[in-house]
């Protein structure tokens, strides 16, 4: 699907959960309605009268290097042989390159540092925006959080694209921005 549609259905899918899970007023209880098209909801008490609007979850995601390897960890729920990029949410007070070093830290037991915007992607599950990054690690010792990460691996460029190649290592789905993020790390060597 082209990033212009899969956008849309995002956008499609957040407002119809979102318009699905609001239909009370979260300040009195009483029964919300619809307004703007679905934009909002209005609050039916005539005593409370809140406006309500939909939200964006943050989430953060990052490609991490070492020198010239990447790092790709996988969750156990995953197909299996599927690696991916680190990821997770925003935490209230947190700057995004402080939540990429926390969630880094929690999930591998990386510091990282050069923490930099790379791009964002809507991401409707169930109403989310991913925020990706780049970022080092300071060194290649993996410490890893069970209950997050069942594995992480540091790979070079080369090892990556045979072992992609061949089966073994599954990337995320190509309009991911976890596979993006991986594709412009690969191709970052000049490679194709």
């Amino acid at each position: 699907m082209a990033r212009p549609q899969s956008s849309l259905l995002a956008y499609a899918k957040a407002m119809i959960h979102w318009n699905r899970q609001h239909q009370f007023c979260h300040v009195c209880g009483a029964q919300a309605v619809s307004k703007d098209a679905g934009h909002g909801r209005k609050c039916t008490n005539p005593a409370c009268h809140t406006s309500h609007f939909p939200r964006t979850d943050t989430a953060v995601i990052a490609m991490v290097t070492c020198g010239n390897s990447g790092l790709l960890a996988r969750q156990a729920s995953w197909p299996q042989g599927q690696y991916a990029t680190i990821a997770g949410f925003l935490e209230p007070g947190e700057t995004l390159e402080n939540a990429v070093a926390r969630e880094v830290q929690e999930e591998v037991g990386l510091q990282v540092t050069q923490v930099e915007y790379h791009s964002s992607q809507p991401w409707p599950f169930p109403a989310s925006i991913m925020v990706g990054f780049t970022a080092r690690a300071e060194n290649t010792h993996l410490h890893l959080d069970p209950a997050e990460i069942e594995d992480a691996r540091w790979f070079t460029r080369s090892q990556l694209k045979e072992l992609v190649s061949t089966g073994e290592i599954k990337l995320p789905p190509a309009l991911s921005i976890s596979y993006r993020l991986i594709q412009d790390w690969l191709n970052a060597d000049g490679e194709q």
